[in-house]
């Protein structure tokens, strides 16, 4: 959207509601999917980021060839207003689910080395999170950040990509299957960050195990816990590198996962 054409989009809500009423609509699309993604100014602190971003991307998502008239039942207005919340939250969902992999990762390895005492709150969800699964949460947002990923999102939830009807959006079957596929992916995201850690600290307590047999005066209580802490971290830091690149790998599929989605 121009931004000469601002003005004249202005008098068009004042002279016809049905411009109104498609505005509307793209607002309530942005505004929940600023609520859920990830990055975007989370926390309470966001807001002043999230509503005028919602404000100024529903202006450029606004086509004047796809208005809608405003309905005369009120179902169907509820109707259209929900089908703008799904879509603004699906779309929102499927990167947080990737972020939500990287913090069960944090979440695993952290409770095979003793960390989970310690818990920090995520100003994203509002929950608390250990500080590994804190860190690895952290991570996986500026990934998404760096490369793109919102962009693609942007591009997806304001049809510039293919034209999007609004209050028309139903998520079909395929996208359902997609959605399914991709929220059981957070368990294999965990599993396949934190696998390196997993492995290293279960050699670590088989070895603690033969020198408990071997030496039966040493007091594995007082040597496990530092050592398995060391390990745990030393290989998690070890594997940061290549868990960067399996974050990245995933975030660019981010697009066309969006778009069988949506389908």
């Amino acid at each position: 959207m121009q931004p000469d054409n601002l003005g004249a989009i202005t008098q068009l809500f004042l002279e016809r509601l049905d411009v109104g009423w498609t505005f509307l609509l793209l607002l309530t699309r942005h505004v929940i999917f600023m609520m859920v993604v990830p990055g975007i100014g989370g926390g309470p602190g966001g807001i002043t980021i999230r509503y005028p971003a919602a404000v100024v991307l529903s202006f450029a998502a606004f086509n004047i060839k796809t208005i809608v008239p405003v309905p005369i039942d009120m179902g169907i207005m509820a109707a259209q207003a929900a089908s703008e919340v799904l879509l603004g939250g699906v779309i929102g969902m499927i990167p947080i689910m990737i972020v939500s992999g990287a913090q069960m990762a944090g979440h695993i390895a952290s409770g095979t080395m003793g960390l989970n005492g310690a818990q920090m709150v995520d100003p994203t969800t509002q929950t608390q999170l250990s500080d590994l699964a804190k860190f690895y949460s952290d991570i996986s947002v500026l990934i998404f950040l760096l490369v793109g990923g919102h962009y693609a999102a942007v591009m997806q939830l304001s049809g510039l990509n293919s034209t999007i009807i609004p209050g028309s959006f139903v998520l079909s079957a395929g996208g359902l299957k997609a959605l399914i596929d991709q929220s059981a992916a957070i368990f294999y995201l965990g599993c396949m960050i934190a696998a390196p850690a997993i492995v290293a600290l279960l050699l670590t307590n088989f070895v603690l195990a033969i020198i408990s047999k071997a030496v039966p005066t040493v007091n594995l209580f007082i040597i496990s816990f530092p050592l398995t802490i060391t390990v745990g971290l030393g290989i998690t830091t070890l594997s940061l590198p290549e868990v960067m690149h399996f974050l990245v790998d995933h975030f660019n599929r981010l697009e066309n996962l969006l778009s069988v989605t949506l389908g």
